[in-house]
Order: structure tokens, then C-alpha cells, then sequence
């Protein structure tokens, strides 16, 4: 992993993130992956023509954009499965305790990767009294992580796969109020 962080005036800021991540429950070839990010933001606040207003103590604007994976499977999901399976033979009720193939292999099986957009604002007044934040966002998952049912002719049950996406966007907003200031109380 590795970070760049850089600030400009203490008004503009920027930071720039890399991760390279493995996972050994994925299938041979798609263990690894780079999940990049990066942040931008403008502190207005400290801005020649805002810097003066005793009201305002805080004002920032923030975009971001960045990668995340998700390996939420159990270890040796890649390979397939084995069930119990009671065989009987012969003339009798004889029986024994076999094992199976129940789930098929996936030798291709990678990463689910999520992307995220994110614009904000942060806010205060009266010396943080009043503060919060408001932000936008729309979270795109692709390759989603799923067990796949399958026929029973093809004498599996399921196997893993990268299969759908989703798409989650929303607002959340977020407002802190301090009431009461006084010497021995807050």
C-alpha cells in the first residue's frame, strides 16, 4: 500500500492511495489485484475572502473516487466441494458412507470489486457549535461473489462465480449541535 498525501496553502489537499491485495481463496491467477483511490478537497474557509467571517468556522468541499475488493468467500471455495453420499449395494440393505462432488470447481473465480464516488461538503458555525457534513454517493459492485445453482443433469449442485452487480446511491446527512457552553459544562 502506499499514500500520498499533499496540501497546498492548508486550503487545497490532495491524496492519492495504491493497494495491491491478495487473497489466496481466489482462483490461481486472480489472487492479486490494485484497488487505487484518490481525494480531493478545498478548504474555502481558509480562503482571503471568507477568513473573516466569525460566524463560519468551517467550510470544505471533498470529491472522491476509489476501488475496493471483497474475497468473502470460505478457503477452498475455488476448488469445489465434497458431500457425504450413502451408498447401498447388493441384495441387502448394506450401506456405506461416501463422498461426492456437490459443488463444481471455478478455476477462473476473482475478485469483487467495488467502485465509489463521493462529493461533500463539511460545515460549522459559531466555533463548531453547529457543525456537520452532507454528502452524496453512488457505490457501482460488479462481480459479485455468488454461488451459482446449477442442473441437476450436470451432477453438481453449484459452483462459486463473478456473477451480477449492484448500484447503492444515496445522501447522508449529519448535523452535530452543542447547546450549552459553559466553564464546567459542555
Amino acid at each position: 500500500m502506499g499514500r500520498i498525501n499533499y496540501s497546498f496553502n492548508d486550503r487545497y489537499l490532495l491524496t492519492l492511495t495504491g493497494r495491491y491485495d491478495g487473497s489466496s481463496r481466489l482462483a490461481k491467477g486472480n489472487k492479486w489485484s490494485f484497488f487505487p483511490s484518490a481525494a480531493l478537497a478545498w478548504r474555502i474557509k481558509e480562503e482571503s475572502f471568507l477568513k473573516d467571517v466569525d460566524t463560519l468556522s468551517n467550510l470544505k468541499i471533498r470529491a472522491s473516487w476509489g476501488n475496493t475488493g471483497n474475497t468473502a468467500i470460505s478457503e477452498y471455495a475455488t476448488l469445489g466441494a465434497l458431500g457425504r453420499y450413502v451408498y447401498y449395494f447388493g441384495q441387502s440393505e448394506s450401506s456405506a458412507i461416501g463422498y461426492m462432488p456437490t459443488e463444481l470447481p471455478n478455476t477462473e473465480l476473482g475478485w469483487e470489486r467495488t467502485e465509489e464516488f463521493n462529493l461533500g461538503i463539511d460545515f460549522g458555525f459559531l466555533n463548531n457549535r453547529i457543525s456537520g457534513t452532507i454528502d452524496i454517493y453512488q457505490r457501482n459492485t460488479k462481480d459479485l461473489l455468488m454461488q451459482r445453482k446449477l442442473p441437476f443433469t450436470s451432477g453438481y449442485d453449484q459452483t462459486w462465480q463473478n456473477i451480477g452487480k449492484t448500484r447503492n446511491s444515496g445522501i447522508e446527512v449529519a448535523a452535530n449541535f452543542v447547546p450549552v457552553v459553559i466553564k464546567d459544562f459542555r
